[in-house]
């Protein structure tokens, strides 16, 4: 590698690559910083170039400097500088996967010919740096980075990153066999068309495919590893915040406690009999709320109801719940009865939100037969149409416009998931949302 090469081609690529991947793992580096990255990463590309070394231990020598010297230089751990490393190389083979080809077929040369002259060596490398330019301005402009929750679960478990090594080590995989594939199709030079000789066999061909296959079973093992972990955390989450409500309303309620009572006392001094009896039936009717939430013996059920109730509170709808029976033995997962209580509800609230104040009414009601479990769940207004209510658990079907319609779908297929039932009347009084599910037992059998 001469100088100018070392000057115009190697620094600006190392700096382009890494500022990529940095970006895309939510770091900010400075100018400094990737200048700093670039220049080691040249001069270490240019010593590691000249070893007499087999192909391919080329490329892998310079990735683990290029992520110890971004390890070093940024001061972050080397999971991180690792993984900056290979997203940044993955982006920039896509882009050279691309752009050389097209340009050797324009221009009518050869890759050996292009390679052993500077000005064309440049030539094709500057095409490939506006592009990887045009990239770093799209990942600032529209946000194109690794979710935060992702980098935050490495950062705080050491062994997280380990499941993301498979899905590294496949793309990598992958990206090379491109490159190798692309250059052999462009090589005449006699020490390098052995690439091409090497790929084209058959068991090497076949042992590729079959690594490459299990490579994919794995990975998509961890990913699916990792959806579930993300929907455990996002339950919990949810979980906490339904606590986190359910105590803020109790120690309202304890709060204005006294408050009602000097209310109340006030009120019996003046002789006030009437109005003390209707205050304190507007108390009562609040904390017999709260009480009757408590019955379900489900501390979840009892969050989301009552996160529901102060939701009734804001929107000024009259909301009731009634609990006849323990959800203690309810053989469901408890999301997923949220999931179909909260549908519920959330529909009910928004067909009497058109309603004058006074009039609207939402009740529910959890309680149990012979036949298992019984959620009702009504709301006062406009009847539903049969043709309506013959449409209203189909995919994507809503009244209320685009983009709508999957609650009452979800609903469904949950009680199905668990062998239940689900009918929905209406007239010109109540819509009423009937969910029958099995108990233990009667899921048993």
């Amino acid at each position: 590698m001469s100088l100018p090469v070392l000057l115009f081609i190697s620094l600006p690529e190392a700096m382009l690559v890494s500022t990529i991947g940095l970006l895309i793992l939510r770091f900010k580096p400075t100018l400094k910083e990737i200048t700093v990255i670039g220049i080691f990463q040249a001069i270490c590309s240019y010593f590691i170039r000249s070893l007499p070394l087999a192909f391919g231990i080329h490329s892998l020598l310079q990735i683990i400097t290029f992520s110890l010297i971004i390890c070093f230089t940024m001061l972050i751990p080397f999971k991180f500088s690792l993984l900056a490393a290979l997203l940044g190389l993955s982006i920039y083979l896509v882009v050279e996967m691309v752009s050389a080809p097209l340009l050797l077929n324009l221009t009518g040369l050869s890759l050996s010919t292009v390679l052993s002259n500077f000005w064309l060596r440049l030539g094709f490398f500057l095409p490939e740096a506006l592009v990887l330019f045009i990239v770093i301005l799209l990942i600032k402009r529209l946000n194109l980075k690794l979710p935060k929750s992702w980098l935050d679960l490495m950062g705080a478990n050491k062994s997280y990153m380990l499941k993301y090594v498979p899905l590294i080590s496949l793309f990598l995989l992958q990206f090379i066999l491109i490159m190798l594939i692309s250059l052999a199709n462009y090589l005449e030079n006699n020490s390098l068309s052995k690439i091409k000789t090497f790929i084209s066999e058959p068991f090497i061909l076949i042992l590729m495919t079959a690594l490459i296959s299990i490579l994919s079973i794995f990975s998509m093992k961890r990913i699916i590893d990792f959806l579930q972990e993300e929907i455990k955390l996002r339950t919990r989450l949810d979980y906490l915040n339904h606590i986190e409500e359910l105590l803020r309303t109790i120690r309202i309620q304890r709060h204005n406690f006294n408050n009602e009572l000097q209310v109340v006392f006030g009120l019996l001094q003046v002789g006030a009999f009437q109005e003390a009896k209707d205050y304190i039936k507007k108390s009562m009717e609040e904390i017999a709320n709260t009480s009757e939430l408590i019955k379900t013996d489900k501390l979840e059920i009892t969050a989301l109801l009552q996160t529901k109730l102060c939701l009734a509170e804001n929107k000024k709808i009259n909301f009731k719940v009634k609990v006849k029976t323990s959800l203690r033995e309810l053989p469901l997962e408890v999301r997923d009865f949220n999931v179909i209580l909260g549908n519920l509800i959330d529909n009910a609230f928004e067909e009497v939100e058109r309603l004058p104040s006074d009039q609207r009414k939402v009740e529910v009601e959890l309680t149990k037969d012979l036949m298992g479990y019984v959620f009702i769940v009504r709301n006062y207004g406009l009847p539903i149409k049969p043709e309506v209510i013959e449409k209203i658990f189909e995919p994507g079907f809503s009244t209320k416009g685009e983009g709508r319609g999957m609650g009452l779908y979800s609903v469904k297929k949950l009680v199905q998931k668990y062998n239940g039932d689900i009918q929905v009347k209406s007239d010109a009084n109540w819509t009423i949302f009937t969910v029958r599910l099995p108990d233990k037992s009667g899921l048993e059998r």
